[in-house]
């Protein structure tokens, strides 16, 4: 029996395929922000801005806050063109509409419904007609915005057998921000080594038409691309999956691409990995057992926060790529000797590091601290006892250096230099009783104590008196904050809301900050339980800033060294309450001792199921929050 096939495609009987559209829903939500991928900045430290920039309604803004910088959209002037998300580098901004998914699908629709060879017209509703009457045999898409696209749809558009693609851009648009389409056009451009991708945008529509019929000419005997598979959507792995491809990669230097180079002078470089933890897509990686410093050209979205959180001012970023570091892949930019820890004699950290700690702390209060700090002593050594500096169990601090003698600086840096350039780059349940006026609870005598704090949120009324009178308390200088009150503003007019979020450090169980200072100045009180800092043995060197993922420690500009919230220490140990506690006016603060059963913290949390921020990171947080709404959980 012969099969016959009474399926036609509207080319086969001569005419031209109507235009295949992706809809925008009428009240489409705008672009949604993940803080987590955001490269936008940390703790005072600028870096990515691609979306404020390319947005061409204003619509976006960056909010400084102290733990980092937030990116806030403004639904009202928000016109949902996706210019955002297509420029954005790691993926922090998504569409409600229009998404990958769909574009592709839609692409793929088109070419089906079309000729083989023929070219992909990709545009807007009302330049659709133009388009299809130019190219008849073209695949012709409709898209809510071509802003919304990047190079991997167009390459995409390719390696589904388009045989070119053209940007066809709507006459009557009422922004003017060809910038992001023509970023597209120029990494898929780089990418093929050939003019597959065009960019036409004309006000008259008689030239559209023109040049669309040309560019269809031009490529009608044009061959799809080698390999008919899609790229990730994942734009921070873009370029290694052009590099999987048989595509053609040229060298890239435009300043306006997002991509970069980073380059480190090694004499500089302490190996303290600030810039390594900064780096929102890991290009560059940190590895302290080994003493190594990576980095890979493919992941890097030029965002500079590895330059500018520097403390020695060692990284610097070139604008562009080139083709042969996206081929090198990862390699070590520097690389030195382990140290071995004193006691449990595994690797711990790099030996230049420990030299910069002790020459930095020799400078500032002589060989005394510095041999208190028991610097070839690892953090979890010292966790469980290890060495005599306060770090340790004990607070007996050795009277004289080893030897008498300094090691040589491996950095080369001085403390006066090192300094200076920090400096710059830094910058309870309503049924309960309220807790009353004494000093907070004590445990049984011989009991160790473990401190916590619950704020409930439903009570907090954002008169920010915590903030300042913990700056009064502690001689927090202008620019730094132990204790803030986080804004937000929540739904639109007339059902408009404020939020707020009391923030202050979260006394982890496992710290990050701990866990990275390379000399012992954070460190956990034996007592109570309490993550101090020391700034006697402190060097500034940032690692804490970046160990930290709630970006709840900073640098202190008077004091020249890091800082962070200790539940006001000075006054625990004169048997008062924190200074946020006894100031507020709601009482929305809970504080007390975790392991006294009659403490108020633990009769609230018996009765009340408390959060912490972000508690998926495993670092188990003794700051927790009541009706903490899962929107602000981040």
């Amino acid at each position: 029996m012969e099969l016959v096939n009474d399926v036609t495609t509207p080319w086969q009987q001569g005419a031209a395929a109507p235009a295949t559209t992706v809809p925008r829903p009428s009240r489409a939500a705008p672009p949604a922000w993940d803080a987590q991928r955001c490269a936008a900045g940390v703790a005072g430290i600028p870096g990515c801005q691609r979306c404020a920039d390319a947005c061409p309604y204003g619509a976006i803004r960056g909010k400084a806050r102290p733990g980092g910088l937030a990116i806030e959209i403004d639904p009202e002037a928000c016109r949902r063109c996706g210019a955002c998300t297509s420029v954005c580098p790691t993926d922090a901004l998504t569409r409600s509409f229009a998404d990958d998914r769909e574009v592709d699908a839609a692409v793929r629709a088109a070419l089906d419904t079309a000729p083989p060879g023929a070219i992909a017209v990709l545009t807007c509703p009302d330049s659709a007609a133009t388009a299809q009457a130019a190219a008849p045999d073209a695949a012709v898409v409709a898209l809510p915005s071509l802003l919304l696209l990047d190079e991997t749809h167009l390459l995409g558009a390719l390696r589904a057998g388009a045989s070119g693609v053209a940007l066809v851009a709507c006459e009557d648009c009422d922004h003017d921000a060809p910038e992001p389409l023509r970023q597209a056009a120029t990494l898929a451009r780089a990418a093929t080594d050939d003019h597959r991708v065009a960019l036409i945008a004309d006000e008259a529509a008689q030239h559209t038409a023109t040049a669309v019929a040309a560019f269809a000419a031009a490529h009608a005997d044009s061959g799809a691309l080698p390999r008919a598979r899609t790229a990730s959507r994942r734009r921070r792995t873009r370029l290694h999956d052009l590099l999987a491809t048989d595509l053609v990669l040229t060298d890239l230097d435009d300043t306006a691409l997002p991509f970069g180079e980073v380059a480190v002078s090694e004499p500089d470089c302490t190996l303290c990995g600030a810039c390594a933890r900064l780096c929102p897509t890991d290009a560059l990686a940190y590895d302290p057992t080994a003493a190594t410093l990576t980095f890979d050209a493919g992941a890097c979205v030029g965002c500079g926060l590895c330059a500018a959180g520097c403390p020695q001012e060692a990284v610097t970023l070139a604008a562009g790529v080139r083709g042969d570091a996206l081929r090198a892949g990862r390699h070590t930019v520097v690389e030195d000797t382990a140290v071995h820890c004193r006691h449990c004699e595994a690797p711990f950290t790099p030996q230049r590091l420990l030299d910069h700690a002790w020459h930095t702390l020799t400078d500032q209060s002589g060989p005394t601290r510095a041999a208190q700090a028991d610097l070839d002593v690892c953090g979890a050594c010292k966790e469980r006892g290890g060495g005599t500096g306060r770090a340790g169990a004990h607070a007996t601090a050795r009277a004289d250096a080893p030897d008498g003698a300094d090691p040589p600086p491996a950095g080369g840096v001085s403390r006066r230099g090192f300094l200076k350039r920090a400096a710059t780059s830094a910058a309870g349940a309503s049924l309960l009783p309220l807790m009353g006026s004494g000093a907070p609870a004590q445990a049984e005598t011989g009991q160790q104590q473990h401190w916590a704090m619950v704020i409930d949120l439903e009570r907090c009324i954002g008169c920010h008196a915590c903030t300042n009178v913990c700056k009064a308390e502690n001689n927090v200088p202008i620019g730094g904050f132990r204790d803030w009150v986080e804004e937000h503003e929540m739904g639109e007019y007339p059902n408009a809301r404020a939020e707020f979020l009391p923030k202050l450090c979260n006394q982890c169980d496992d710290p990050g900050c701990l866990r990275v200072c390379p000399t012992g100045s954070i460190y956990r009180r034996e007592s109570d339980n309490i993550i101090e800092l020391d700034p006697d043995i402190c060097i500034a060197c940032q690692a804490c800033m970046q160990g930290c993922p709630y970006g709840m420690t900073f640098y202190n500009s008077a004091r020249r060294t890091a800082d962070k919230c200790n539940y006001c220490a000075h006054r625990l140990d004169a048997g008062m309450r924190p200074a946020c506690v006894d100031i507020c006016p709601s009482q929305c603060r809970i504080f007390g001792d975790r392991n006294d059963p009659d403490s108020w913290v633990s009769q609230a949390l018996a009765d009340r199921e408390s959060i912490g921020i972000r508690e998926e990171l495993g670092m188990g947080p003794n700051t927790t929050y009541f009706a903490l709404p899962g929107h602000l959980n981040a």
